[in-house]
């Protein structure tokens, strides 16, 4: 398969199995990494650090495994460093923590070294809800595809029985050919990508909490029932099968009626279609949801908005990609703030505080209501357009200056870049939810 913004060939991989469609888990074969298999076990898990504007990187999930014999039965955590496990047999065999703890010829020793990596931030802890085990099994035959990965179903097991424990998984690996160092590149792309698309959504939550002081009391409380947007987080497993190193990257499995809210090349989701055209044919307000017939009424005119000045135009590196400026509301009415219009709201505004720069989209996953009444668009598998303009300079620094702000924004196949944002504003039409979070209409051209 060729690349399509380098032409470079890349290999597909011919080792993928794939299942009919509604076949059950029980059906089909499954490979278990487990702690009493010495051929297939589980080395470590990977979660990603989010640092502010920076892109990130990998941290080590801290092992809750028995540093002497694997076992995850009752384990007794070493008192300085918190880092280090050994279980209740181990743990009555004497100082079980006396290595760990001891340099040996001035060398830092284990305790020490894990301790720094945890202050440091290069170690992460992860409860067991999180985590349930340090056992998993991993369906061979694939049930999903996409442009860029193929997908299995994953369960973490119990390691004391082999049931099945925790939320269901499904692990995403690249569909091309490439060994260890370029598939952790792989999944290093994804988590980046998931993680930016995860902080814009931040933003965006942030922005519907700041909007509220603009309303009176009953409609701030409508205004926080209105959807959130929330990308699941990621972990990379990294597993040991007869010798050999490999690596999946998994995530937890979304359940419920799984939708494509838009694409990246401008695709929109009937039911937004349908519902802006009968707003617009209507010329007036109309809800789907009796609660949400709650007028709003009129934002009253505030202090106007500082301008931009040329200096943070020009900030260097990442922190002049993002605009930080207080969300301010158009003024008007606001009688339809339909719940399917936030998705595509939250890719102009990723295009918008991001200065034109970037832009969310390939928005999928599953919109549910919690038991608590809060709405939430819980997404995965975003992508993310960088427009031509930052790429260009990107290689004009990397020309002047070194590569590292070039290859940060690196995004994959999928990103189509300026053509991407266009083709998203040729079909974008805003809504109050675009209104209300203080977003421009954008004319396709002016991209």
């Amino acid at each position: 398969m060729t690349e399509l913004r380098t032409g470079e060939l890349r290999q597909v991989r011919m080792d993928i199995v794939r299942e009919k469609l509604h076949t059950l888990d029980s059906e089909g074969t499954w490979k278990n990494y487990a702690v009493d298999d010495e051929s297939r076990y589980v080395q470590r898990f990977w979660a990603w650090t989010f640092n502010g504007r920076r892109t990130g990187d990998f941290v080590e999930i801290v092992s809750r495994r028995c540093m002497r014999c694997y076992s995850e039965d009752g384990l007794q955590s070493c008192p300085v460093c918190e880092a280090a496990f050994v279980c209740r047999g181990c743990f009555r065999e004497g100082d079980a923590f006396a290595n760990h703890r001891a340099s040996n010829n001035g060398v830092e020793c284990e305790c020490g070294s894990l301790l720094r990596r945890v202050t440091m931030g290069s170690l992460q802890y992860k409860d067991e809800e999180q985590l349930p085990s340090f056992c998993i099994a991993v369906k061979d035959q694939a049930f999903g595809e996409g442009a860029e990965r193929i997908v299995r179903k994953v369960r973490f097991l119990d390691p004391a029985n082999g049931d099945y424990i925790g939320p269901v998984m499904v692990a995403k690996e690249s569909r091309f050919a490439g060994e260890y160092h370029s598939q952790m590149a792989y999944h290093k792309n994804f988590m980046r990508t998931q993680d930016i698309a995860a902080n814009f959504g931040r933003r965006f939550n942030d922005a519907l909490d700041e909007a509220e002081k603009y309303f009176n009391a009953a409609s701030q409380a409508f205004i926080r029932g209105l959807p959130r947007i929330l990308f699941i987080e990621p972990m990379v497993v990294e597993l040991i099968e007869n010798g050999v190193e490999k690596n999946i990257l998994i995530e937890r499995y979304l359940v419920g009626d799984y939708k494509k809210f838009n694409s990246n090349m401008g695709f929109v989701e009937d039911e937004v279609k349908k519902l802006v055209k009968q707003m617009n044919n209507l010329g007036v307000g109309v809800t789907s949801q009796p609660q949400q017939g709650i007028d709003l009424g009129i934002i009253e005119e505030g202090s106007e908005e500082e301008e931009e000045t040329d200096d943070e135009d020009e900030r260097k590196h990442d922190e002049e990609l993002f605009d930080s400026n207080e969300v301010e509301p158009s003024e008007g009415d606001y009688g339809d703030l339909q719940d399917a219009y936030f998705p595509q709201a939250f890719s102009h505004f990723s295009y918008e505080r991001s200065r034109g720069n970037f832009m969310v989209v390939d928005l999928q996953g599953v919109f549910s209501v919690k038991d608590d009444g809060s709405k939430v668009y819980e997404l995965t598998d975003p992508v993310i357009h960088q427009h031509d303009r930052l790429r260009r300079r990107s290689r004009r620094h990397d020309h002047n200056r070194g590569s590292r702000v070039g290859k940060k924004w690196n995004f994959g196949r999928t990103d189509r870049g300026i053509n991407g944002m266009k083709a998203f504003f040729e079909t974008h039409k805003c809504t109050d939810a675009c209104r209300l979070l203080g977003l421009s209409e954008v004319d396709a051209e002016d991209v």
